[in-house]
This record gives structure tokens, sequence and C-alpha cells, in this order.
């Protein structure tokens, strides 16, 4: 008996969306009163009664949560709420359903799962196949003209790529609804001057997940060790990057631009006072995806490199800039996982060889690298708590200003999300 039991229950809980599980390719086929939306999958999808989901498509991005409230063998019906933009839902649209976490769902809405719920569907009737149901009618032309084939590769086809990518429409909608993030390190520590920091800043983006704009803004206070001289002193770190992004040019490869700006010390001098990197146009191939796997990408973005650094000169007694420009050829390996529903890991490993603009010699050894590995723990659903590990290679902190080449960070960070 109590196997039996438990194999029933085992399998009313496998016939359903679990956080995290993602389900592609859905059409809404029909909008019905009360923002309930009927979409073509169902018990044979793995969906059942109650499961909570979000929904995204890659033309609008995020447009909806919803409960679903009835289900059939290929359908089901949907309750959708906090709809942060209407237009986003269309019968053209293809969507993308992700499982969500019952403790996320408000408690006005989760009162939806404790009753039935009448639903007015009239077009849900099975209707009259005709005489022949297994009639196929053909959608092709009864004649394939020269004209045909000429039109399909014409201007007006090849004009198709460019009005999907760069829509103004699709780009307005896109940048209405941001979320951002205010996140403060109570605990900062790097081993090239054995200072311990405060770091804070700001980062925010919209949510569309067609055409993204991020920015980030941070600051760091630092009590260190002079690696000089040894005399305690006090420093500030300012990094700022902006970077637009025009998702699935192709089904695998999205564009990527942006700018770098960093001025940090590590000892009294700028190491560097002032560093610019800009990448008008690069792109992101897509590698690899799954409903544990967010995103593993391989990138590329040529950077117009140019820095400024304080050095000493005449035996210590003047400080001097020394300017440095040329290309960087930015390569960028990128992937998240989600661990469990509370945990997940990130790593974002730049590397950037420089290649002198007066001579073209790229400088194998002249990397920029930056490791950036970061483990995110969700406390609620707008909190979150990071351990974050920096590896930093620099050949121009040893040549230019006599440092170690080598820096890492651990720090301990908080991060509160909200959405404008």
């Amino acid at each position: 008996m109590w196997i039996i039991l438990g194999f029933l229950l085992s399998a009313s809980t496998a016939f359903a969306l679990e956080a995290f599980d993602v389900m592609k390719n859905v059409k809404i086929i029909r909008v019905l009163p009360d923002n309930v939306v009927v979409v073509n999958r169902g018990i044979e999808d793995g969906l059942s009664k109650n499961d909570h989901a979000k929904f995204s498509n890659e033309v609008a991005g995020y447009s909806s949560r919803a409960i679903c409230l009835k289900v059939t063998a290929d359908l089901s019906y949907w309750k959708i709420y906090r709809v942060p933009n209407a237009e986003a839902f269309s019968l053209d649209y293809t969507y993308t359903i992700a499982g969500l976490a019952d403790r996320e769902i408000p408690m006005p809405t989760a009162k939806l799962r404790n009753r039935d719920y009448k639903i007015r569907d009239p077009e849900g009737k099975r209707k009259d196949p005709g005489v022949d149901p297994f009639s196929i009618k053909s959608d092709l032309p009864e004649q394939l003209t020269e004209r045909d084939l000429i039109e399909t590769v014409g201007p007006e086809r090849r004009q198709l790529f460019i009005e999907r990518s760069l829509n103004q429409d699709q780009l307005k909608r896109d940048l209405e609804d941001y979320r951002v993030s205010v996140f403060a390190s109570p605990f900062m520590r790097q081993s090239i001057n054995e200072g311990e920091s405060i770091r804070y800043g700001i980062r925010g983006g919209n949510l569309a997940s067609k055409y993204r704009l991020q920015a980030q803004f941070e600051e760091q206070r630092t009590r260190l060790r002079d690696p000089v001289t040894r005399e305690q002193v006090s420093t500030r770190t300012t990094n700022g990057q902006l970077q637009f992004v025009i998702h699935h040019l192709s089904p695998s490869v999205s564009s990527l631009s942006l700018v770098n700006y960093n001025a940090q010390k590590f000892s009294e001098l700028g190491t560097p006072i002032s560093h610019w990197q800009v990448g008008p146009i690069g792109f992101t191939w897509h590698i690899f995806d799954s409903k544990s796997w967010e995103y593993v990408d391989l990138s590329y973005v040529p950077l117009y490199d140019t820095r400024q650094t304080e050095v000493l000169v005449e035996g210590g007694r003047k400080v001097d800039v020394n300017s440095q420009r040329g290309i960087r050829h930015g390569f960028r390996f990128a992937m998240k996982t989600r661990i469990n529903e509370r945990v997940a890991f990130e790593n974002l490993l730049w590397v950037r060889p420089f290649q002198d603009i007066t001579t073209w010699e790229v400088e194998e050894d002249n990397l920029n690298l930056v490791n950036d590995l970061k483990l995110v723990f969700s406390l609620t659903e707008n909190l979150f708590f990071d351990y974050n590990l920096v590896f930093q290679r620099d050949k121009l902190w040893r040549t230019v200003s006599k440092l170690p080449e080598t820096n890492t960070i651990n720090s301990l960070n908080l991060r509160y999300d909200f959405d404008l």
C-alpha cells in the first residue's frame, strides 16, 4: 500500500513545471477575459494546475508572471499578473516559459491556487472537422515564376535582417522598464598592497531580452600599506562600465558594444590615473544553455585603449605621466549556472592582448587579464549575498609602476535589486 501511495505521489509531482525549468516555443492561441491566456502546452508537455511561471519572448523580453488555472492534454490556461507592458503580449510571438518557485507568488494572487476558477472559453469546444477530417490544404503557389525567385533574395528581403535587428519601436519598448542594484562590500582585501577596502556602487539595466543596456559605477576606498615606503595611506578607486547588446542577431550570435573606465591607486601614485577602453562593436557566440546553465558565452570585441599612469622621475623628486595608446583584442568567456534554487555560480574571464598602433606588433605578455569568480546566495527575492574572488594580471604595474604584476581580491558583498 505504501509503495503504491509513494508511486502516485511521485507521479503527481513529475508532471509539473519545477523552478528554473524552461519550456521554449510556446504560443498563445487565445486571450480570454480577466487576463487569462490559452497556450499550446498541456499535460503531455509536463504542465499541471497551479504551476507558477514567467513568460518572456525574444522580441519584447520579459512579459509577465502567471499561474496555471487549468490544464488539458494539449492546452493550458494561465492567469496573468504583474504585467509591465501589455503590448508585450501578441499572438504572433513565440514565448519561453520559465518555472518559478511557489514562495515568489504574492499573497493576493496565491489565493487562486485554492479554488476552482471558472474559465469562459467558447472556442475551447471541439469544432466539426468537416467531410474529410484528414484533408490538408497546400500553402504553396500553383505556379512558381522567375520573379518569385528574384523577390526572395532582392533588396526587400535583405532589409528584413536590419529591420529585425534595429527596430525603433521595439527599442523604445525595451528601454521602458529597468532593474537597479545597489551593492556594498563590508569586507574586501587585495594582495598587491595588503589593503583592506570598502566597496560600494550601483548598476542598472533594462529588463528586455532583445535590446539590453547596462551601466555600472563603483567606488572603492582603501587603507593600505604602501608597498614601496611601507607607510599607511588611504586611496580611492573608481570603475565604470556601459554596455549595449542586441540579442540574437542569429539564433546563436549577439552584438556587444562597451565602454570601460578605470582609475585606481595601489600606492600614492595613480596606477592608472585614467584608463579608457572603447569597443564600438563586437560579437558574442552563445555556446550552450539549459534549465540549469543560464549561459555559456564566448565574445570578441576590439577595444581602443588609452591609459595614463603616474610615475616618479628624477630620483623620486617629481611625478610625471606615462601615456599609452593602442588596440586591445578583447576576448571574454562568461558562464553562469544555478546549483540549486538559492545558489548560483558565475565566472567572467577577460583576456585583452595589446597591439601597438605604430608597429602593429601584438604584445602577447601584455594581456590585461581579469578573472572574476562569484558565488551568489539568494536570501530573498531581492536581497543577495555574494562571495567574490578576482584575479588580475597587468604587465604595466611592474614595468611602469614597479609593483607586483598580479593582484588577488577577496570580497563579501551585499546586493539589493529593485525595479523602476
